[in-house]
């Protein structure tokens, strides 16, 4: 366990050390999980997920999990979870509830083990931008001949399509003639995220890991843009949500076998 400690304090100073210049849009982000394998293509899944801004050290957000994954055969699995969130905007929070389902295919690219994943989810009650996200995860593992304790390196990118979020009204330049009243459907965010994955004990991993985030408009779908000036042309309509995230996340797996 001396190795987990370890890890877990390097994982802490990292955090706090890099993010002393940063703004509020950047957050730390702690996790864990904990998995029961009932057979070897059966696992229950649960989960912990907290962020906290990096100025003042807030609370940003708190996230559970539940969820069953099934693995079909080497290259496929699929999963089902519920992921309730507590969102600290205020003083007393709100709770949002999230169902999703996701589909994982492993292939290889140029020997490297490849993981492409088609994920749905819904929200309860539903978020200005969307009420429904569908979601393209990539990820890329790297082989490791020096650094310790089994460590995985790895990069990955997610891309956002958004769905049934409540209507923007889409004015002229003059703000006199509505044009358009539509959910923003589209798609809207990215991710890139870069890690290190260690085995610090048997069925006990501690990963470190960057997210660099950023929302967008596309160009080929007219009227269905966020981040959009108001009729009087004063405030921005649902402003991009960008920020960067440094975390640490420990999972643990217990095994009938």
């Amino acid at each position: 366990m001396r190795a987990t400690y370890t890890i877990l304090f390097i994982g802490f100073f990292f955090t706090k050390s890099l993010s002393q210049d940063f703004n509020s849009d950047f957050n730390h982000r702690y996790g864990f999980n904990l998995d029961y394998r009932f057979t070897k293509k059966t696992k229950l899944q649960t989960g912990f997920l907290s962020a906290f801004n990096a100025d003042n050290y807030d609370p940003f957000f708190y996230q559970f999990k539940l969820g069953l994954d099934y693995r079909f055969n080497k290259r496929i699995s699929g999963k089902v979870f519920y992921k309730p969130i507590l969102l600290k905007g205020n003083t007393e929070g709100t709770w949002r509830d999230r169902f999703g389902a996701s589909l994982d295919y492993r292939s290889t690219l140029f020997g490297l083990p490849l993981r492409n994943r088609i994920t749905a989810e819904g929200f309860f009650p539903t978020f200005n931008k969307y009420q429904y996200r569908f979601v393209y995860y990539i990820k890329l593992n790297f082989k490791n001949d020096f650094l310790p304790l089994r460590a995985t390196p790895y990069i990955n990118y997610q891309l956002y399509y958004y769905l049934g979020g409540n209507p923007l009204d889409y004015y002229d330049e003059d703000g006199e003639t509505l044009l358009a009243s539509n959910p923003p459907n589209g798609f809207h965010r990215y991710r890139i995220g870069a890690g290190i994955r260690f085995r610090a004990e048997r069925g006990l991993y501690v990963t470190l890991y960057y997210i660099w985030q950023e929302e967008f408009n596309t160009t080929f779908q007219d009227f269905r843009q966020i981040n959009i000036l108001n009729r009087n042309q004063t405030s921005i309509r649902y402003p991009f949500n960008d920020y960067q995230v440094l975390g640490v996340s420990v999972s643990y797996t217990i095994s009938t076998k």
